[in-house]
């Protein structure tokens, strides 16, 4: 790499080039100036991080450096953040601002594991171009010298969190060498630095621009770096050279994380899987996200996924950006994302199926089922453990509906698919466990879903089924369609609320046994009236085991459906006057009494 182009009489004196070896020393160091001159320079042009990142109005409360945080920083230190960047746009208070940002910085361990200290760090590396001249030099040049030596030590503290490294390893000295471009030297750092971040974006970004499940509950928190990031390395007229180097296009991954961030923002405007204290989009980050993507469509998304389309702009332009998929599965991530469609309040379920575990989130206007959701199956009362990890065995995405279907080994030869089938003309939802084993046992299945923030749940009084309530308001019913409707019935199943959400029990002798749930997303026709039963299957004129093939019917006010799922061996099995020999079909009854097939497994 050539070395940087020397700096000449602008100071009153003649710079040596600097190594990157030296920069890593400390920069500043190796500088000389005189604190009035350098002073004059930096306030004889103003570089203002505010004003390129859309927020450097009067009226803006919000730091760029909160865009998306998530809840690791504590809340009064993202307060603190917040009045440094009111105090700083308006020139108010700012040798109070001076002083406590120097603290920040001074007080900062390099080994440190704190994501407040290094929040406020980050915060105060967007700072130091507003403080010269209203500060002590010394004191001021003390504070950036120790920004270097703070960044310098991120690469050898292997315990530090994502964000932080994120943070203090690229973003920090990017946003200090565009902030003092009087330095050539800092050229070398902020490339050093774009390396990194595009080393960081091809590990933690798929082609698509999905992220790995690893860094799902700070995705927000990334992203929202990666794009302050890029936006000043456009500002520098500079570019990722890792993707020069090595044919990585970071840069096309970032296009693609555009559309990826609308398709996982919420009505609330946060991400899926993030944090309840999470801070959500702002329309600052929103509109400089915006600037990262060439596509037009990215552009009728945001706004038809922010509540804010209009019909009658660009109406034949706008229909086909809207038929792009709303969903997205990532067999690399291990994690997937399903939606009825772009609108604000559509259901939708997020799905993490790493390391063993499945975590699901569902939504629809508002959070309602948010935490772990793998189940517990015990074969004559010993746990059935494995060590496999989850893989997609099926996917089918049409107009009528959204399928993933999950499956795992289990130890002695036993499998469990886990079945999640999304209607987006219907908002409803099915989620079931089918668990088949190679030997017949007591087979005990129990399954937690934990309720999201703020939701709880209802009993009706005489029949089996839950709400999902709000603030005194029904968001959902839930049908354990393998439980009798009545209550009165015999069973030896449990269906009802636990340590904060719902738990589904099911207890049979046999080889298999399938467990499923119904969610009703729309909450007026969860009100109406509603049945459903377990149908008998039949083979060969004989009634089929309840391990061989389970099928039900479900009635919701005047929509009904019907679905079959095979336990054993494929055979020709009848239920409800259908005959079927493949393992998994799904039918809706149309209104003028035909049958409609929404999916079919053979």
């Amino acid at each position: 790499m050539a070395s940087p182009s020397v700096m000449t009489k602008k100071f009153g004196k003649k710079l040596e080039s600097i190594s990157v070896e030296k920069l890593s020393e400390g920069l500043f160091r190796e500088l000389d100036w005189g604190s009035s001159e350098f002073s004059e320079a930096v306030q004889a042009k103003t570089i203002n991080s505010a004003d390129l990142f859309g927020c450097g109005n009067a009226s803006s409360v919000e730091s760029p450096c909160s865009w998306l945080l998530d809840g690791k920083p504590k809340p009064n230190v993202r307060s603190i953040v917040d009045r440094w960047h009111v105090k700083l746009n308006s020139q108010s208070q700012v040798e109070q601002v001076a002083s406590e940002v120097f603290n920040a910085v001074e007080e900062y361990a390099l080994n440190s594991q704190c994501a407040s200290q290094a929040y406020l760090v980050l915060a105060a590396s967007h700072s130091v171009r507003k403080l010269v001249g209203n500060s002590e030099f010394a004191q001021w040049q003390s504070a950036v010298n120790r920004l270097f030596d703070i960044s310098k030590a991120v690469e050898g503290n292997s315990e530090i969190s994502m964000e932080a490294y994120q943070w203090l390893a690229i973003e920090l000295p990017l946003v200090v060498s565009w902030q003092f471009p009087e330095w050539d030297g800092c050229q070398l750092w902020a490339e050093e630095a774009s390396r990194k971040m595009s080393l960081s974006i091809s590990e933690l970004l798929d082609h698509d621009g999905w992220p790995t499940t690893r860094c799902l509950p700070s995705f927000g928190t990334l992203a929202a770096s990666w794009v302050r990031c890029q936006l000043i390395l456009d500002a520098m007229k500079s570019t990722s050279i890792l993707s020069q180097d090595t044919g990585l296009d970071v840069v096309s991954q970032l296009e693609w994380m555009v559309r990826q961030i609308f398709r996982m923002m919420c009505s609330d405007r946060k991400l899926v899987f993030a944090t309840h204290d999470s801070a959500v989009a702002s329309k600052a980050f929103l509109k400089c996200l915006l600037r990262l993507s060439s596509d037009g469509d990215d552009k009728i998304l945001l706004k038809q996924t922010l509540g804010k389309f209009k019909k009658k702009v660009q109406e034949s332009k706008s229909t086909d950006a809207l038929e792009i998929e709303a969903s997205n599965v990532s067999e690399w991530s291990e994690s997937a994302l399903m939606r009825s469609n772009w609108d604000r309040n559509s259901p939708r379920l997020a799905v993490n199926f790493s390391n063993g575990k499945i975590v699901s989130e569902l939504s629809r206007k508002h959070r309602l089922v948010c935490g772990e959701t793998t189940p517990e199956i015990l074969a004559d009362g010993e746990l059935l453990n494995s060590s496999a990890t989850f893989e997609i065995s099926c996917t089918q995405s049409d107009e009528g509906i959204e399928y993933l279907e999950l499956e795992r080994e289990l130890h002695g030869g036993g499998l469990l698919t886990r079945q999640y089938l999304l209607s987006k003309v219907d908002r409803f939802l099915l989620i079931a466990d089918a668990i088949v084993l190679p030997a017949a046992a007591e087979l005990s299945y129990s399954c937690c879903f934990p309720f999201a923030e703020g939701i709880e749940g209802l009993r009706e009084s005489e029949t089996t089924e839950m709400y999902l309530m709000r603030k005194g308001k029904i968001q959902s019913l839930v049908l354990p369609l393998g439980l009798p409707e009545w209550k009165v019935a015999r069973t030896n199943h449990a269906f009802g609320i636990v340590d904060g959400g719902i738990k589904l029990t099911q207890n049979c002798h046999g080889k298999g046994i399938y467990a499923p749930l119904f969610f009703d997303l729309d909450p007026k026709r969860s009100c109406k009236k509603r049945t459903w039963r377990l149908l008998t299957v039949a083979e060969d004129l004989n009634r089929a085991r309840s391990d061989q093939g389970a099928a039900f019917r479900v009635q919701l006010d005047k929509q009904q459906w019907f679905f079959y799922r095979s336990l054993a061996s494929k055979g020709n099995r009848t239920f409800f006057g259908e005959n079927f020999a493949g393992e998994f079909v799904f039918k809706q009854f149309s209104k003028n009494g035909s049958v409609k097939c929404l999916i079919e497994i053979e």
